[in-house]
């Protein structure tokens, strides 16, 4: 016998082969199967994403054409609602389509724009102002664009219920070449809408604007930024990989090591934001322990000053945002927001830009009234708490300097009214929002 095998144990081995094969088989069909039935999901769930976005796009196309003609400031409001509703969900069906590394741009500005548009003309009417000429004009460019922008997308949804083009195919994180091809021709074609100014939040005007805190400062070498960027980051410069560089308003040198990116200004040489990506495990550290972490941070990229406002508990990540201060006045627009994971204390998200677009010795005048002059301005049906002031933006690029007043109203809510320092007019109302996982505003 030595060496050789029984003739039972031969066939022993070769019914365990056959099994083995028999169930690989069966595994790699059933495989097959799961997939394919995600795939005719994705693809289901694109075609629906394309269907809202062309119906979206119908409607504003229509209720641009109708706002030209309307005479009453009601209507104006009514169909500027409509229109500010239909670009909000438009983009949202826009961000569900699979755009990989696509760049739309132009197209996401189109769309905020026409609902920003729409509400400052509302605005306008509402206090008695007619529209001009231009304005006229310019829905009627909108509503030209808004036609095409939709036509492009039929076009789309057409070729995918034809069998034409397959969404669900593409690999992860990349367009279909045809999609990909329409899509750069679209963005190409919407480049020529109105520059529009007016005082939105998504204003041209706005987007133009360059960052304040880094007017004037040195360009700093992609090394010093490297520097910058991995002692942000907790690692040794030779671990990052230098990216392609932002080229916006805040040029950037961008660096990354695995789920983690940074980006450094090429003026200045500061930390413009930090993300990773990485999974929170089990959550050790307090609230108390994440603030003094992020302070301490904060010390470390040289920002003092900065006063926490309110806080948000997502995923395992305590995101904190902090406002500056000068001469004990809060500034609102000068903000930062830093995440800290409550698993090991380590910064897991970071955003200086707001601070970096706006941070200015500002020239704050005393305030023309006094508190107990601007809480004249708040509702009797609000409970005051506490005052303080504060420099708010307003939409477009303007601020206010104004009273902020803590108060509650019926069933306890509290909120937030600002109070204009020099006029007394109402300048906003924010609503408190306390949830388990933090304080936010609406």
């Amino acid at each position: 016998m030595g060496g050789s095998l029984s003739r039972r144990a031969a066939v022993r081995i070769i019914s365990f082969s056959l099994a083995a094969v028999l169930v690989a088989a069966g595994v790699a069909l059933w495989q097959r199967g799961r997939a394919e039935d995600y795939r005719r999901r994705l693809q289901a769930g694109y075609l629906r994403s394309l269907g809202e976005l062309s119906s979206y796009l119908v409607n504003l196309s229509e209720d641009l054409e109708k706002g030209r003609y309307l005479g009453t400031p009601a209507r104006i409001a009514q169909v500027s609602a409509q229109l500010w509703r239909e670009s909000g969900g438009a983009k949202t069906a826009l961000a569900s389509l699979p755009m990989g590394e696509l760049r739309l741009d132009t197209v996401y500005r189109f769309l905020s724009q026409v609902g920003d548009y729409a509400m400052a003309l509302s605005k306008k009417v509402t206090a008695g102002e007619p529209l001009s000429a231009q304005e006229v004009e310019n829905m009627d460019a909108l509503r030209h664009y808004a036609a095409q922008l939709q036509q492009d997308v039929d076009g789309i949804l057409l070729a995918v219920q034809a069998g034409e083009l397959d969404l669900a195919a593409s690999p992860q994180g990349q367009a279909a070449a045809p999609l990909q091809a329409q899509w750069e021709d679209t963005e190409q074609a919407m480049t020529g809408y109105p520059t529009l100014i007016y005082d939105g939040p998504f204003s041209d005007h706005l987007l133009n604007q360059y960052p304040i805190f880094t007017r004037g400062l040195e360009q700093v070498t992609p090394e010093a930024a490297l520097a910058v960027a991995a002692q942000a980051c907790g690692l040794s410069p030779s671990q990052l990989q230098r990216q392609d560089d932002e080229h916006s308003h805040m040029p950037c040198y961008v660096f990354s090591a695995g789920q983690r990116t940074a980006a450094v200004t090429q003026a200045g040489g500061l930390l413009a934001y930090l993300l990773d990506g990485r999974q929170v495990e089990a959550q050790r550290l307090s609230r108390q322990g994440a603030f003094q972490r992020a302070q301490a941070f904060l010390t470390e990229q040289g920002l003092t000053g900065m006063e926490a406002t309110y806080y948000e508990v997502v995923e395992g990540v305590c995101i904190i945002n902090y406002a500056a201060t000068q001469e004990g006045v809060r500034l609102y627009p000068d903000l930062i927001k830093v995440g800290i994971a409550l698993d090991d204390g380590s910064v897991a998200f970071y955003d200086a830009r707001g601070y970096l677009n706006n941070h200015r010795q500002r020239q704050l005048d005393p305030p023309a009234l006094t508190p107990q002059q601007a809480a004249a301005s708040v509702s009797p049906l609000l409970s005051i708490q506490s005052s303080r002031l504060v420099v708010i933006p307003t939409d477009g690029q303007n601020e206010c300097f104004c009273y902020e007043f803590l108060a509650s109203g019926d069933g306890g809510q509290q909120l937030l009214v600002y109070v204009n320092a020099a006029t007394g007019a109402e300048e906003n109302l924010l609503l408190l929002i306390q949830t388990p996982n933090g304080t936010l505003t609406k």
